[in-house]
């Protein structure tokens, strides 16, 4: 490899100031490079990082080396790299770096008439990280068969709660109103995890269709949280009833730990608020506000509070 990469790679590997006092990881040579690999888009790499991996027996370079290559190839899309590094699927043997090869895979984008079935072999591995891992590499994939895998997954009775998670965490991202009927039965499972990245998915890959399982799920659920996100992404003024409900649940007692209901690490109440919002002349949200800053502002968090001074 050229010096540049050398030198990246060396660094990557530096831990001589693992023992610095106070430790700060952001400032550690090996943190700095990890970054700045991150932004690498030369293109020319590619083959150099290749011809290094191919012939390179250490798996802590190996492992770095894959780490440049992959950010590299989610830059520029680069379709070498990304060939070359699903390919190396079959031919990595430490697990270890496995896993992590197929978390760089994860993030790259997979055309359709690309070779996945290393990926879909590696689904099957005995070790169970490197299965997770595999899983969780089927996301960014156009090719339809992915869908069919996970499914797989959801209805093999063999499959753990581990299993089922990451499989429901991948059709987020690949799924498709196929996958809807399998991920309904999941939404009754007792484990939270399970129940909750299955309603996940629906609320991802279906439509309004879903709404009247989310507000099931609203009602007497044990993952409300989720559910408010379906019903604040495809209801209308007809949930606001549904909306007030939940809110007043929340504030009806003291509450033990903040549950966020939305990527923007939002409170439950905080985003319930902002629906309510688009519907100021409606009497109930009108009744709602007040009754938050009159009867349980003392059991609003900060940023609760913060919401309803600049808001309402």
């Amino acid at each position: 490899m050229n010096e540049y990469l050398n030198n990246l790679l060396a660094r990557m590997l530096d831990d001589s100031d693992r023992d610095m006092r106070p430790f700060d990881s952001s400032k550690t040579i090996h943190w700095k490079a990890l970054r700045e690999a991150e932004k690498l888009t030369d293109e020319s790499f590619v083959s150099e990082l290749i011809e290094f991996i191919d012939t390179e027996k250490d798996k802590e370079k190996r492992d770095k080396a894959y780490f440049i290559l992959g950010q590299v190839a989610k830059n520029t899309n680069n379709i070498t790299a990304i060939k070359y590094l699903i390919a190396r699927i079959d031919n990595e043997t430490d697990e270890s770096v496995l896993c992590s090869l197929l978390e760089r895979i994860r993030y790259l984008q997979k055309p359709k008439d690309i070779d996945i079935q290393p990926i879909i072999r590696a689904v099957n591995n005995k070790n169970r990280n490197v299965m997770h891992s595999a899983i969780l590499a089927l996301e960014n994939t156009e090719n339809e068969s992915v869908e069919d895998v996970l499914i797989a997954i959801l209805e093999n009775p063999k499959s753990d709660e581990y299993d089922l998670m990451y499989a429901n965490w991948a059709l987020q991202n690949v799924g498709t109103k196929k996958s809807v009927p399998c991920l309904t039965k999941l939404v009754a499972r007792k484990k939270l995890d399970v129940s909750s990245s299955a309603l996940s998915a629906i609320i991802s890959i279906s439509d309004e269709s879903c709404l009247p399982l989310c507000l099931e799920q609203l009602d007497k659920g044990k993952i409300k949280a989720t559910a408010l996100e379906g019903v604040l992404k495809f209801g209308n003024e007809t949930v606001i009833p549904n909306i007030i409900k939940r809110i007043k649940e929340l504030v009806a007692r003291q509450r033990q730990r903040i549950v966020i209901a939305a990527k923007e690490r939002k409170t439950e109440i905080i985003v319930g608020m902002e629906f309510l919002q688009k519907y100021p002349e409606n009497a109930e949200v009108k009744q709602m506000f007040e009754y938050l800053q009159t009867k349980k502002y003392d059991l609003l968090w900060e940023e609760e509070k913060e919401w309803l001074k600049k808001n309402v």
